[in-house]
Formats: structure tokens, C-alpha cells, sequence
């Protein structure tokens, strides 16, 4: 009785601990580095055929037997593919089983364990929805066993018409902002940091184009992509500088209608003091005033979503502010042309008669004679010396009675003003 006992004890233990050997998870560190023949290439496009070999072995004797008496399965994304899976135990024995785009091997819980698998895939690589897209042409899936035990076998595939088309979208891109950013820059928006974005934009899309038609297909695809960030923040900042300039165009606007109801309040006390009626004119002056506080409100509001990015709701609001600014302006217009107009003065002043103006005395048209002949004689007096030394006694003889007959002419005048 008691032998019995002790024998459903060790059953009971048996039974308890075979479950928990064969539960026991493995890991890629009970793997040696998988194996694949020939080397894939960087790149594959659709449409490429494909075919390579994977090589699984344990990395120690004890993982060989750790790593058997489990379900590996096998799986591709080729198109028209095969799996063909060659299992081989340390003993010689070997199954093999093969399938489409999946495969299931139950690999046995051998003796000494499991020498290798070996894995032979082939196929046609696949259409891709992205410029580059990662591509799974052999995942591994085994029982009790972490996730990527076995790494997946990935290809990089080429979309290379995705690639041309984001190219032309690029370009078309650089050359619609540049013409926007000069557009901005003829209506006095200030573009310089935005062209200076624009200039970066392009030389990351001429290199990315560079990286493309020489074969280097992730660097392409990484340095255009950050031509497509530039762009896209030059992008923002155009629209900021777009709805800026609205916002300065208002302002303006504004500022035209406070000019106005200015001179509108000036020309009603005009009236007022001259005793006309202007009480309609005042209350319509007014109501303009408080449309004016109320657009200001509104202008500071745009300002608000423009402090915010919010260029959308910026702009709009901006856009009704600038019609009302309009119509205020038109109304004030209207209502200016309907005052009565200023008095204009109907005499013109009587115009002094000027003294009549008498010609020159004598003496002064004498004297005018002596000086012409003085001066005539000063500026020909080289020539005269040429003449012999009696000429100068003219000259001088001249000159000295014209001095003295001018100053007779003062003295005579000076006498005749007393």
C-alpha cells in the first residue's frame, strides 16, 4: 500500500513538471546568427525575382535541445512564391515540408536535439504603396518562443513612380511659394527670412534628386523629405506674412475713417457756430463713432489669432472687418456731401496801383556811359599797350574824369534830396 502511494506521487510530479519543461520559453539567445545565401541586395523594386536561402541553428549543444519539440512556421509576402522546409536532427533523421506563402514545421523533441533548419524561399517582390516600404519575405513564428526569436527576413522595395511623382510635387511647390514670396515682397510684406528658408528648401531638393538618380535611394528619400519640412514651414510663414499685410491694409482703413469722422466733427461745430441745425449730423456722427470702437475691438481679435497661428480664423475675421470698414467710409463720405457747403468770399481786394516807374536821369545815364567806357578800356588794356605809352595817358585821363564827374553827380543829387 504504501509502495503504491509513492509510485502516484512520482506520477503526480511527473505530470506536473513535463508540462513546465515543454512550456519553457526560448529566446535569441539560444539561436546562433541566422544565415542567409546569397546576400540580399540594398534595393529590389516590384516585380524582381527573388530566391534565398535561411539557415537556423542552435547556438550550443544544450540549446539543440532546448530548441526542438516546437511548431516553427514560415510565412512570406512574395508574390507567387515557395517554402521549402528541410529539418535536421543531430542523429542524421530530417522531414521536409514546403508550401505557397506559409509553411508549418513540427519539429520533434529528438534525442540529442536539433542540428539545423533550412529555409529556401522564392517568388516575385510585390507592388509598394510607399516610396521605400520595408517588405517581409520570410517571417519566423515558434511556439513557446519570444517574439523575433528568429528575426524576419526584410527587403527595402523601390517604388521609384511614388519617387518621381514627390519629386515634381516638390519642385512644383518650391516655384508656387517663391512666386507668392515675391508677390508678398512687390505689396511691401518683408520676405527675407522667408526666401532664406525657400533657398534651403531648394538645395536639399536638388541634392535629394542627386541621391535618387544615383541609386542611394534612402538618402534621397530622407534629405528630400526634409526639403518638403522646409518647404512646409516656409509655407507658414507666408501665410503669416499674408495675412499680416491684410491686417496692415485694415489698419490703414481705420485709420482713414478716424480721419474722416475728424473732419466731419470739425465741419458740424463749424455749422453749429453759425447757428445752423446739425443735430442729425451729430447723432449719425455717433453711431460712427461706435462703429468704430467696435471694428478696433474686432482688429485686436485678428490680432489675437494671429499670436496664436491661427491664420485661418485671422483672416477672416479680418476680411469682414475691412468690408465694414468700407461701407463706414462710404457712409461718412455721404453724409460729408450732404452738408451744406463752406462760404467762399464773393469780393476780391482792390489792388494798390504801383508808382509809375520813370526812366534814368542824366547823370545816371551819363555815368552809365563813363562806366562802359571804363570798363571797356580795363578789359582791352593789354591790347592798348600795344599801341604805345599815349594811350595810356587817354586811359587814365579818362578815368580819372569819369571819377570825378561821378562824384559831382553825387554831390548834386545829395543837394537836391535836401
Amino acid at each position: 500500500m504504501r509502495s503504491a502511494l509513492i509510485v502516484m506521487l512520482l506520477l503526480a510530479v511527473l505530470i506536473t513538471v513535463t508540462p513546465v519543461l515543454a512550456a519553457e520559453t526560448i529566446t535569441k539567445d539560444n539561436f546562433a546568427e541566422p544565415v542567409i545565401e546569397p546576400k540580399l541586395k540594398e534595393y529590389y523594386f516590384p516585380g524582381d525575382a527573388i530566391s534565398f536561402n535561411l539557415t537556423i541553428e542552435p547556438k550550443t549543444s544544450d540549446d539543440a535541445e532546448l530548441i526542438d519539440g516546437r511548431i516553427y512556421e514560415f510565412n512570406t509576402s512574395l508574390e507567387n512564391s515557395l517554402i521549402k522546409v528541410m529539418v535536421e536532427y543531430k542523429d542524421g533523421g530530417a522531414v521536409t515540408q514546403q508550401g505557397g506563402n506559409y509553411a508549418k514545421a513540427d519539429v520533434g523533441d529528438w534525442d540529442f536535439g536539433l542540428d539545423r533548419i533550412k529555409v529556401e524561399v522564392s517568388g516575385t517582390v510585390p507592388e509598394v504603396n510607399s516610396r521605400i516600404q520595408n517588405v517581409v519575405v520570410l517571417g519566423i513564428d515558434i511556439q513557446d518562443a519570444e517574439s523575433n526569436a528568429v528575426p524576419p527576413v526584410v527587403i527595402k522595395v523601390v517604388n521609384k513612380g511614388l519617387f518621381n511623382s514627390y519629386i515634381q510635387q516638390l519642385e512644383n511647390r518650391y516655384s508656387e511659394l517663391e512666386g507668392k514670396a515675391s508677390s508678398l515682397e512687390d505689396r511691401g510684406a518683408k520676405v527675407g527670412e522667408i526666401k532664406s528658408k525657400l533657398n534651403s528648401a531648394k538645395a536639399k531638393l536638388d541634392e535629394g534628386k542627386d541621391y535618387f538618380s544615383n541609386g542611394k535611394y534612402g538618402d534621397a528619400n530622407t534629405t528630400l523629405g526634409e526639403a518638403e519640412s522646409l518647404l512646409n514651414k516656409a509655407q507658414n510663414m507666408l501665410r503669416k506674412a499674408e495675412v499680416e499685410l491684410l491686417r496692415d491694409v485694415v489698419s490703414q482703413k481705420l485709420d482713414i475713417m478716424l480721419e474722416k469722422m475728424t473732419g466731419l466733427e470739425i465741419r458740424i461745430q463749424q455749422l453749429k457756430s453759425k447757428g445752423e441745425q446739425t443735430l442729425d449730423y451729430e447723432i449719425k456722427l455717433e453711431e460712427f463713432k461706435r462703429s468704430y470702437s467696435d471694428l478696433k475691438a474686432r482688429l485686436s481679435q485678428a490680432d489675437d489669432y494671429l499670436g496664436n497661428n491661427l491664420y485661418d480664423d485671422a483672416e477672416t475675421t479680418l476680411e469682414k472687418v475691412k468690408a465694414d470698414v468700407d461701407m463706414e467710409i462710404d457712409e461718412i463720405n455721404s453724409l460729408i456731401s450732404q452738408l451744406p457747403a463752406e462760404e467762399t468770399p464773393t469780393s476780391t481786394p482792390t489792388a494798390t496801383p504801383s508808382p509809375q516807374q520813370e526812366g534814368p536821369s542824366i547823370s545816371e545815364q551819363v555815368g552809365e556811359w563813363f562806366s562802359g567806357i571804363s570798363g571797356w578800356l580795363s578789359e582791352n588794356s593789354g591790347r592798348i599797350l600795344l599801341y604805345g605809352g599815349s594811350a595810356i595817358v587817354l586811359i587814365v585821363a579818362g578815368f580819372v574824369g569819369y571819377k570825378g564827374f561821378k562824384k559831382y553827380m553825387k554831390k548834386r543829387k545829395w543837394d537836391e534830396l535836401k
